[in-house]
């Protein structure tokens, strides 16, 4: 019985690392995580319950002691305090919807090296679990290839030469991956003189694989983990394993692989990324400044992104704000003139498993997992010459490489800790039975009374781990309603868009983004009053996103313009509310001038729209530089509203789509200041980007019989 027990425990194990790597769901609100994070979940409750049975019938004999076991639990019970003293608790519990690290996964994971060590106990299961994670990771190279050549067969609505995400929806994601795979691959292949010779030649040519589809990312961060990953190894082999001549070959092997990868990575775009990190200042007889050593955009956009998670640390030093909490922390310690990036929006990960573990557990969840990665390095490297364990100790440096730079999600946490599982389920040693005691013995009758008993609760605790599984199915259906109910509602059918709104918050009613979509429902079916219900709940669960409290005053303002002007000092203290919140967050002030706007107050909303406007010198917000026309054309600052138009026009680099409301609002401005015919060839430009649009049609023909007036 037990055996059967422990066998199902493994092929759980098995399909965990086989099929969490490919699960998305194309009907999700967000395909990737929500997919990932409800399977790989399930199957943490499944082998929650089989260790639970487990223990039940045999007890001391499932447990195999290891020193990991301390270091892994530490962590675990420091995530446990930061969560009860978060910032955000549910946020702490659940993570963040487009990220999912939240306690539950850090326990997913924890659970997951917990059952690698206990349940896997014989060289033919470990290689059953590395041969179904070799079979994931196939299917994924084999779509990431795909991608590469341009067949991608799903209809992403991607720019073309985008960089391939597979199926984990990030570039930097799958490389983090790939780059784990590479390293455990290459190690086991080398090193592991016990398989046939023709497996380990395969092993080796997938490590290759491997690296080319790291290498088509773009991802620079795959490079230190490479980097890191072949240091721990080499040491490895210095000090323990027992042949000199392969000593002396790994030093010479690790110089010319260097040398050999940064060949092949100077003729690949990865290498333009690399050297554009920094760029060095020209010679000409310019300011200062513009000749000093500049970032790249996307590495001072982590450097924007470390300084406020070490802003969060010096608040929280010792816990934290809480697991998955930088969303929280991020609208206070935003800084003023940072990239786009940084400057908007509400990003979830502080792009560092150092500034993400610091900002979410504090100084005493970097040491935990310090101690938990230290201690599978030390762990391996006193259990002597054990290739298996080797592999486990690289793939662990592999990640804590990469996840240097490199954004965390729920698709890629999982690999750590198999990694730390890997070396821990090799290096353990079984508790020894208790010695019997003479006076204690029972009888074969009495062993079977209790026997029948402890079977039934195991199998109990098995049936109970697969119905909590069962659960996740609501957070998909979620999930899923979330994604019909915007689907629906951007093609005109409010009334159906509500009904799967209702269907998300019903299923899955801590979501702020479910709530968020209702109402937006319930706004495209003139529903102002349930909108702003729906928003505000929204707001509750997530006071840091600003997104909800702008969607809430927007949607007073429109009860406003409606003609309920009961509603002003509520959409006022809504807009308020968003700018103490995220105070350098351009969308947070825009929404905060229209609100002052609308209800008569043009002396507040100018102050705010020109902030907002100063934080985006590059127009990435089109929708704020139309409210911006707007106040300043109701205050009758013609001159300056058009100046602005047309600069956000000219420095505006995205699709000419997205200039279209800025040049209607602009013709708009240009007839209030006597310009009509200016007007109209504003119109006649939109027209030009988008035939037949009635508002610019409309325009057009009431600003054309102006100018030819007589």
């Amino acid at each position: 019985m037990a055996s059967k027990l422990r066998i199902a425990g493994v092929a759980v194990i098995c399909a965990k690392v086989a099929l969490v790597p490919l699960a998305f769901d194309l009907g999700s609100d967000i395909p990737f995580v929500v997919a990932k994070g409800a399977l790989s979940h399930a199957l943490a409750y499944v082998l929650a319950g089989v260790i639970g049975g487990l223990l039940i019938l045999y007890r001391r004999a499932v447990v195999a002691v290891s020193m990991l076991h301390i270091a892994v639990a530490a962590f675990l019970i420091v995530n446990i305090a930061a969560t009860v003293f978060a910032a955000d608790q549910i946020l702490a519990l659940y993570g963040a919807h487009g990220r999912m690290v939240g306690l539950a996964t850090i326990a997913d994971g924890v659970l997951l090296y917990f059952a690698i060590v206990l349940l896997v106990r014989t060289m033919a299961e470990m290689r059953y679990v590395m041969v179904c994670g070799l079979a994931g990771s196939l299917v994924v190279l084999a779509y990431t290839l795909v991608q590469f050549f341009g067949r991608d067969p799903i209809a992403w609505g991607l720019p073309a030469g985008f960089r391939p995400f597979s199926t984990f929806g990030q570039p930097t994601s799958l490389a983090e991956y790939l780059t784990v795979v590479c390293v455990g691959t290459a190690v086991l292949g080398l090193l592991d003189t016990s398989l046939p010779r023709l497996v380990r030649w395969l092993l080796v040519l997938l490590s290759v694989a491997m690296l080319a589809g790291m290498i088509s990312t773009q991802t620079r961060s795959g490079l230190l983990g490479i980097g890191l990953a072949a240091v721990v190894v080499v040491v490895l082999i210095w000090f323990r394993h027992p042949s000199r001549r392969v000593r002396l070959w790994s030093l010479g092997a690790s110089v010319a692989g260097a040398a050999a990868l940064a060949l092949i990575v100077s003729f690949t775009p990865l290498g333009a990324r690399l050297l554009s990190t920094v760029s060095l200042g020209s010679t000409s007889a310019s300011p200062a400044d513009e000749n000093s050593p500049q970032l790249e955009e996307s590495a001072d956009v982590h450097l924007g992104f470390y300084r406020i998670a070490f802003a969060m640390v010096q608040e929280r030093p010792v816990l934290g704000f809480g697991p998955d909490n930088f969303a929280v922390g991020l609208p206070k310690y935003r800084p003023e003139g940072a990239p786009p990036e940084v400057q908007q929006g509400l990003t979830t990960s502080a792009h560092s498993w150092v500034a993400q573990v610091g900002s979410a557990s504090g100084v005493l969840g970097l040491i935990a997992f310090a101690a938990v990665t230290l201690g599978a390095l030390v762990v391996a490297l006193k259990a002597g010459f054990h290739p298996v364990a080797w592999t486990g100790a690289a793939m662990v440096a592999a990640f804590v490489g990469v996840g240097l730079t490199t954004v965390n999600a729920v698709s890629t946490e999982w690999l750590f800790w198999a990694g730390v599982g890997v070396v821990g389920t090799m290096t353990a040693r079984s508790l020894p039975d208790p010695a019997p005691n003479p006076g204690r013995q029972h009888s074969p009758s009495a062993k079977a009374r209790f026997r029948g008993p402890r079977i039934v609760l195991a199998l109990s605790c098995a049936v109970v781990g697969v119905a909590l599984a069962l659960t996740e199915i609501n957070a998909l259906g979620a999930s899923r309603a979330a994604h019909l109910a915007q689907v629906i509602r951007l093609a005109g059918q409010p009334r159906a868009a509500i009904d799967a709104g209702l269907r998300a918050t019903e299923l899955d009613p801590l979501r702020a983004p479910y709530w968020d979509q209702l109402g937006l429902a319930y706004v495209s079916a003139n529903r102002l009053r349930d909108g702003a219900a729906a928003f505000a709940r929204a707001s509750t669960l997530a006071p840091y996103d600003i997104r909800y409290s702008s969607d809430l005053a927007r949607a007073y303002i429109g009860l406003v313009q409606a003609g309920d002007a009961s509603y002003a000092a509520q959409a006022r203290d809504a807009a308020n509310h968003a700018v103490l919140t995220d105070p350098n967050n351009p969308q947070a002030l825009a929404t905060r001038a229209l609100a002052m706007a609308v209800t008569g107050e043009l002396s507040e909303a100018v102050p705010s729209i020109e902030k907002a406007v100063a934080l985006d010198p590059r127009a990435v917000n089109t929708d704020m530089y139309v409210v911006a026309e707007q106040v300043y054309r109701a205050s009758g600052r013609y001159d300056e509203a058009i100046a602005l138009a047309r600069r956000a026009i000219a420095v505006h680099s995205g699709p000419a789509q997205d200039t279209v409301q800025i040049r209607v609002e602009l013709a708009r401005v240009l007839a209030a200041a006597g310009q009509p015919a200016e007007a109209v060839k504003e119109l006649d430009a939109v027209l030009a980007i988008v035939p037949n649009d009635p508002v610019a049609t409309q325009l057009r023909n009431q600003y054309r019989s102006k100018s030819t007036g007589p």
